[in-house]
């Protein structure tokens, strides 16, 4: 079980795709600063969480100042910085993706 940690914008930036290609069903991908523009609907990336065994989970403070909060796919949980202390404790280890 690993957290995956993105932070760059997967339109800019192969990092998210990089992730998924090498995530195992088990791991969870967390999407930072950046990375959040991966977790809206309605895009080319959006596809990638449909119906995907993998736990997608966004930084809410960075997809609120990027003003993505009512375009987020609804395969994303929001968590704030205790959920993302939580998800480093529940993972064997955190891989960051930049």
């Amino acid at each position: 079980m690993i957290l995956h940690t993105v932070n760059k914008s997967p339109f800019s930036n192969s990092s998210f795709v990089d992730c998924l290609a090498r995530c195992s069903d088990t791991d969870a991908i967390l999407l930072i600063e950046d990375g959040v523009y991966a977790c809206q609907r309605d895009t080319v990336h959006s596809n990638y969480l449909v119906d995907s065994p993998i736990n997608f989970f966004a930084l809410q403070a960075d997809v609120e100042a990027r003003g993505l909060t009512e375009k987020l796919h609804e395969a994303v949980k929001l968590i704030d910085d205790r959920g993302f202390v939580a998800l480093c404790i529940q993972h064997k280890s955190v891989q960051s993706w930049f």
